[in-house]
């Protein structure tokens, strides 16, 4: 029998779009091949791949034969979009395995009934019951993820903590969705689609994802915090809906509290003006000044608590999320234009 398991990647490119596969070998087989018949087995031992690892085949480092270059990382034969797959089927399984709710939301989690063909993703996106998101993230820790991003770092809404793994990459772990649901009434709103939850098949395992409706909202949501990078989702939900299913997905935000980011995306923010989470949503939405942004979280900010770390981070530049936009760990003077820039000055880096 083959023994198959992702080898650690040597070397970490710090952007989502340029995440190295893990490689997938065999006991000292693989490894005498050249590269177009390495190529050619990597995608037969795949093919199985899911199989094995699904069936509860625990597999040991040990067993695994890995030549590494001292100079040069060999070339990747797993593409990304397996990759990617498979760790949803693996989250799938620890979730199972723990009895931990989660949601597998956006990317190749989502059908043709949600996004268009052929979309690319760069990694795996998990919604997970509020309440054990704690005891989420410590077993992911304990097998081997870091934390790339806290929960605090990672957005304006602090709603997602990215962590990355050698072998399987990078992954998105939501506490909550933004704009489903309001001011910290995320259970009840993570109950409202887990009771509407279905199962898709990814990797071979039964994967727990939202409703189409749900997961149709999501998409719209999603597209009022980046409008410009995701018109193309909206796009395709215009080709494919109806008029009706446009009623049905306006009634759902109504029934999930989520109007004010639905409108933020469609059109019609303005009628929430008088709304504290109204700055906030139009700064994420539409190109404003930055300032725009720090008012709309200071007035979102539901406590005295909250309203003073927003402050005291005003004064300090979030350096994970810096760092995910370029890349790379930014410079001192990088950062110094980064807090300067909020407040529309411009200074050299």
């Amino acid at each position: 029998m083959l023994v198959m398991q992702p080898t650690t990647v040597t070397a970490r490119t710090a952007t989502r779009s340029r995440q190295r596969s893990p490689r997938l070998r065999s006991n000292n087989v693989i490894s005498a091949l050249n590269y177009r018949e390495r190529l050619r087995a990597g995608w037969a031992v795949f093919s199985v791949c899911p199989a094995l690892y699904l069936s509860g085949i625990h597999v040991h480092r040990k067993a695994i034969v890995t030549t590494h270059s001292s100079n040069t990382p060999e070339p990747q034969t797993t593409p990304l979009a397996a990759r990617i797959r498979l760790a949803h089927a693996y989250f799938q399984r620890i979730a199972d395995m723990h009895s931990i709710d989660i949601l597998h939301v956006k990317g190749y989690a989502f059908s043709q009934e949600i996004y268009r063909k052929g979309r690319y993703s760069s990694d795996a996106d998990l919604l997970v019951r509020p309440s054990h998101v704690d005891r989420f993230v410590e077993i992911l820790l304990a097998d081997g993820w870091r934390i790339q991003a806290h929960f605090e770092t990672g957005s304006v809404f602090e709603h997602a903590m990215t962590l990355y793994h050698a072998s399987w990459g990078l992954t998105d772990i939501h506490r909550f969705f933004p704009g489903l649901g309001r001011h910290g009434d995320y259970e009840k709103a993570f109950d409202r689609i887990w009771a509407a939850r279905k199962t898709r098949m990814i990797a071979h395992r039964p994967c727990t994802v939202p409703s189409d409706l749900d997961a149709r909202l999501l998409v719209v949501l999603h597209r009022a915090r980046a409008a410009s990078r995701y018109s193309a989702d909206i796009n395709y939900l215009v080709s494919l809906l109806s008029y009706s299913d446009w009623q049905r997905l306006r009634a759902r935000a109504e029934e999930l509290d989520s109007s004010l980011a639905y409108s933020a995306a469609m059109g019609g923010l303005e009628q929430y003006r008088d709304d504290r989470d109204y700055l906030l949503w139009l700064s994420v939405s539409q190109d404003v000044p930055h300032y725009i942004q720090w008012i709309g979280r200071l007035q979102s900010a539901t406590t005295l608590h909250d309203k003073l770390r927003t402050l005291k981070n005003i004064f300090f530049v979030n350096k994970d999320h810096l760092a995910m936009q370029l890349g790379r760990t930014p410079t001192k003077a990088e950062i110094r234009a980064k807090f300067f820039d909020r407040f529309g000055i411009k200074v050299k880096k």
